[in-house]
């Protein structure tokens, strides 16, 4: 029924509003002081949400503040200067808690689009529709520019189960670039929901460091060591593509060159095997001195694995790489030994008969510890297990109070510690693995140092090292910081070198068990740590409170909940009109 108002009538402080319709005509009576009251109102609400708009005001009640924008990532998106377009793989059918992971990132680019003037823009996609055909192209396309996908498991109402691969990521573009983002980094100690949790945590540094990276005009330069037998360019490979898509990555043979190293944001030292001369050592130390950020990854321990592939035993020796002291000077020591851990990876070898032919099976290698990353820093935050290569244990020395030092990777709560030199057999595979043999927990492999370093070089005499006309020697450091790897294999991936030509695999990948470990997240986090400048990184340490269902709790009371979901709400509603008539017969029945 339509009704329309046919006459307004004044009466003293009473406005009379007669409404016409097709049965009939009715009236309404207001106060005068009323009406303005109503219209003061809305005038209100209206202007309310006219300045909020305009003024960009929002309030956070959730108790972890997952709604907030960080102030280093308004300043990133408040200078774009073009439009950044975000194509998002997370349309489609999905279980619900992939719904939700959706829409949080929905909600973190709405945020994150309202400082950047709306230079971010984004749309969904749903990489899944079509043909199989079309499907299996989209999804190779994807995995080739950078997108991991991840397969969930999902229960169909007859108790079956199946399974769907989705792409949680984005392809971002900005002025005819192109770069992947992956939302999810995989933990497989983690459910996926706790993945997902994770990955929650670390959307607003995830998308916000990506659109850092494509817009900057001018890369970081960072420099790889070479010249003391540091690993080559194939064993380097993984890590050099990833870190490309942030840095201009260069080879820099010091050779004793004062200030050689100043242009570099950063400087990686992967895996020496010849000793440092004293001269090379000033040069890194006084890049050092002057704020420079250092990551060395570094052996104690060498074991000639070439000799194990080709027989059954090799030795393990303290390596000469010379670099002891000066770590010692900075507050670590890398200790002469081997860490072996019940978590660990696998070695391929040969159990067939001698004058047999090879059969390869797979068996557990203590030697090669899968470290563990705590949650509670940016740089291990939310990454897979890190698979080391006998890794020796480390230590923070000194007392000098202006360092801060962080353990970054520790074996598990089962290992062993066996001192060099020491004998390495492939006939260790058959010792039984006890918790009486493996009885020291939680052994640190890596450490973070931040702070103000005293050069080793400041009670010696240092004009033999000096060959630049006006550098001036420098003895305490501004402040600074860097990470120091007890194991030279974490930063190194694998190479198959049985064809005319080496063939080198992503960091952190086994070729063997076709799974890709958090490697390459480690050393990426490790060197985006090191110079980060703005305080970007420190966004990964922002906790958001797990809030799951109970999923045996729902099975047991699965027929409850929906009885009490289907009837509850209805009868409350019938129950508040039941009152409401009542009461409006009391009051004007009289």
């Amino acid at each position: 029924m339509i009704f329309f108002i046919w006459k307004i009538k004044f009466a003293g402080n009473t406005i009379i509003v007669y409404f016409c319709g097709s049965n009939g005509c009715m009236f309404m009576t207001l106060k005068r002081k009323n009406i303005l009251s109503y219209l003061l109102f809305l005038a209100g609400l209206v202007l309310s949400g006219i300045a909020t708009d305009l003024l960009s005001i929002r309030i956070d009640l959730t108790e972890d503040k997952r709604y907030t924008v960080s102030e280093p990532s308004k300043r990133v998106v408040e200078n774009l200067d073009d439009v950044i377009f975000l194509r998002i793989y997370l349309d489609g059918e999905m279980p619900v808690y992939i719904k939700k992971f959706r829409s949080s990132v929905r909600e973190k680019l709405d945020e994150l689009r309202r400082y950047s003037r709306k230079n971010i823009q984004y749309e969904f996609r749903n990489p899944s529709e079509g043909s199989d055909e079309k499907r299996y192209a989209i999804f190779k396309e994807l995995v080739q520019k950078g997108l991991s996908p991840l397969t969930i498991r999902e229960n169909d109402a007859e108790g079956g189960a199946t399974q769907r691969m989705i792409f949680p990521g984005a392809l971002v573009n900005y002025k005819g670039r192109e770069l992947p983002v992956n939302f999810v980094k995989t933990n497989q100690n983690l459910s996926v929901e706790e993945n997902l949790n994770l990955a929650l945590q670390n959307l607003e540094y995830e998308i916000v460091n990506v659109i850092q990276k494509i817009s900057r005009t001018n890369k970081d330069k960072i420099a790889f060591i070479e010249g003391h037998g540091e690993l080559d360019d194939n064993s380097l490979w993984g890590i050099s593509e990833s870190l490309g898509e942030y840095y201009d990555i260069e080879a820099v043979v010091i050779e004793g060159a004062n200030g050689i190293l100043d242009e570099y944001k950063a400087v990686v030292v992967a895996k020496p095997m010849e000793r440092w001369s004293e001269a090379d050592k000033f040069v890194i130390d006084q890049y050092i001195m002057r704020g420079g950020r250092t990551a060395w990854f570094v052996d104690a321990v060498h074991i000639h694995e070439d000799s194990l592939s080709r027989g059954d035993v090799t030795m393990g020796f303290v390596c000469e790489h010379n670099l002891n002291d000066q770590l010692f000077n900075y507050g670590v020591r890398i200790n002469s030994n081997v860490v072996q851990d019940r978590q660990c990876a696998e070695i391929r070898i040969d159990v067939s008969p001698p004058g047999m032919p090879p059969d390869f099976h797979f068996a557990p290698w203590t030697y090669f510890p899968l470290l563990w990353p705590p949650t509670d820093n940016p740089i291990t935050k939310g990454i897979d297990l890190v698979r080391a290569q006998y890794p020796g244990v480390i230590d923070t020395v000194g007392n000098n109070a202006n360092v801060k030092k962080t353990f970054l990777l520790y074996s598990s709560e089962n290992a062993k510690v066996t001192n060099a030199p020491l004998i390495v057999s492939l006939s260790q595979v058959d010792e039984k693995i006890t918790q009486q043999v493996f009885n020291n927990s939680y052994l640190p492999v890596a450490v973070l140092l931040e702070g103000e370093f005293n050069s080793p070089f400041r009670n010696r005499i240092v004009t033999q090292y000096i060959n630049t006309p006006g550098f001036t020697f420098i003895p305490k450091s501004k402040k600074t910081k860097m990470v120091v790897v007890s194991d030279g294999d974490i930063i190194r991936n694998d190479v198959n070198r049985a064809g005319i030509e080496p063939v080198p695999y992503p960091l952190g990948y086994d070729r063997h068990t076709k799974y890709t470990y958090g490697n390459n997240d480690f050393v990426v986090n490790v060197v985006n740590y090191l110079t980060d400048e703005n305080g970007l990184m420190e966004i990964k340490n922002r906790i958001l409170k797990m809030r799951l269902l109970d999923n045996s709790k729902i099975a047991y009371n699965h027929t409850k909940i929906i009885l009490i979901n289907t009837l509850v709400p209805p009868a409350i509603i019938i129950l508040c009109g039941i009152i409401f008539v009542l009461y409006r017969r009391k009051i004007y029945g009289k």
